[in-house]
Order: structure tokens, then C-alpha cells, then sequence
């Protein structure tokens, strides 16, 4: 159990007793004892949240900015595939949901993705993905490495998704490495890369 008054509460308190003690007996003022039964470890809690929780609750401005960045890309680009949910459409296009691929703690396959497209069947969080048809195309010629930075950044904060923010530095360096690259990627080369 604690107690709300402060030190200075107390000092009010006390100050006042004596002061209309003084003026109508001249005995000293009582002494007021507060304790509690709590260990002294659980007499003192901060009322300020952890850093990593306010990191999450709200995000830098730097941050903030890049999801809207991304959101007003997805809203041009990825909205009629994936929908204005993230949800897809059910055995057409996935979800962008809490999905393995999504929220894997490294972006490069999400990347590889955008830049050069994905040939299905492929498997999301366990779950067959069977058409066979392209899920998605590239857009590695129509985005820059901000635009999908942005875009992949806004998809790893949205819905329920807590991943890490992606650069723009990431992108041109996985472009640059796969400067050679004509056709979409399949799931069996992306699991060849590690997500960590």
C-alpha cells in the first residue's frame, strides 16, 4: 500500500497544526508517523513508462513521416491487390498481416519482393499459397529506394504489425546486388536468404 501524499503535502500539513497550535495552546504540534506495510521496493514506482514502451506507443517524427510516405504508395500502388485492410483477397493475393514474410526481423526478402516480383505457389505462416499465377509484380522500375523503404515500412507498422522501419540504404543495397535479376523470385530462392 502507498500512501499520495509527498514529502511536501506532509510539510503543509504539519506546518499548518503547528501554526493553530501556536495560536491557541503553545504545545508543540503532534508527530505524524506514515508507513506502510509494502516492502520498500514497492513504496517507490515511476509513473514513466518504460523507453522501449513509449518507442512503441509513439513513433519519432522521422518515423511518422516515413509511414505516411508509405501509406499514400500503398494507397497507389498495392491497394487493389492487398487491399486498404492488408488482408489480400483469399486465394488471389495474401495477407500482408502478421504474416512470417511481413514481420520477419529482416526486410531483405519483403525487398526482393518489390523490386522484382514473386512467383506463386508459395506458403504463409504454414499455410499453402497455391496459385501459380504471378502474386506480384515488380516495381522495382516504378518505385525508387525511398518509395519502397517507405511503402514496406508503412506495411511493417500497419494492421497489427510491429517490425522494424526499413532504409532506404537497405533497398539500394539489395538493387545493387540484384542489378542482374529479370525474373520474379520464387519461394524457394527467397528462403535461401536469411530473414535475421
Amino acid at each position: 500500500m502507498s500512501v499520495g501524499i509527498g514529502f511536501w503535502g506532509v510539510a503543509l500539513i504539519l506546518g499548518g497544526i503547528s501554526t493553530a497550535r501556536s495560536k491557541r495552546n503553545p504545545q508543540p504540534a503532534p508527530v505524524i508517523t506514515i508507513t506502510s506495510s509494502a516492502p520498500a521496493a514497492e513504496q517507490v514506482s515511476s509513473p514513466i513508462p518504460a523507453t522501449a514502451a513509449l518507442a512503441d506507443a509513439v513513433p519519432s517524427p522521422e518515423l511518422q513521416a516515413k509511414i505516411e510516405s508509405g501509406q499514400k504508395t500503398y494507397m497507389t500502388v498495392c491497394i487493389a491487390c492487398h487491399q486498404p485492410t492488408g488482408a489480400g483477397l483469399p486465394g488471389m493475393f495474401p495477407t500482408l498481416i502478421g504474416t512470417d514474410w511481413v514481420t520477419a526481423p529482416k526486410p531483405d526478402r519483403m525487398i526482393r519482393i518489390v523490386l522484382h516480383g514473386l512467383m506463386g505457389p508459395m506458403s504463409i505462416n504454414g499455410q499453402p499459397f497455391t496459385t501459380p499465377a504471378p502474386m506480384m509484380p515488380p516495381q522495382g522500375g516504378m518505385l525508387n529506394d525511398s518509395q519502397i523503404a517507405d511503402v514496406l515500412t508503412f506495411v511493417r507498422q500497419s494492421w497489427g504489425n510491429k517490425a522494424s522501419e526499413v532504409k532506404a540504404t537497405e533497398v539500394a543495397a539489395i538493387r545493387e546486388a540484384e542489378k542482374s535479376r529479370t525474373a520474379m523470385w520464387t519461394e524457394a530462392e527467397l528462403l535461401k536468404i536469411a530473414d535475421r
